[in-house]
């Protein structure tokens, strides 16, 4: 028993090196493999593309607002009949949240907000 044991202590000794860079290779192998697919499922994720007039059907229509703004990464307005909202139909364009207070909405949008601003409340020529 005490033989088997020193062997296989010594074969570990021996070892030890080729045993560490091993355990190096396959972490950096996780890494890079984890990675590699994260980036892919963000690049492969579908954006979606709602029109102008979708955008104004969710917010009740063009004559319910009364007054837009854009500050940052948030829309700011201020609609006639907040009822009119449809919430569902902003989430599936993209919208992360809601701020409702007293006498104004915001809607929070993470990515492109400009994008979505413009397309939204372009001038029509």
């Amino acid at each position: 028993m005490i033989l088997v044991l020193s062997q296989n202590r010594d074969f570990f000794l021996g070892n030890l090196w080729w045993i560490v860079i091993l355990i190096c290779f396959l972490g950096f192998f996780t890494y890079f493999l984890i990675s590699y697919l994260y980036k892919n499922k963000k690049r492969n994720k579908k954006k979606a593309v709602i029109s102008k007039t979708s955008y104004l059907d969710a917010l009740g229509g063009k004559e319910n607002i009364i007054s837009s703004s854009l500050k940052g990464s948030r829309i700011i307005l201020k609609l006639q009949d907040y009822t009119k909202l449809d919430e569902n139909k902003l989430k599936e364009a993209g919208v992360a949240g809601f701020i409702e207070k007293s006498d104004q909405l915001t809607l929070v949008v993470p990515n492109d907000s400009k994008k979505v601003y413009d397309t939204i409340f372009e001038e029509e020529n």
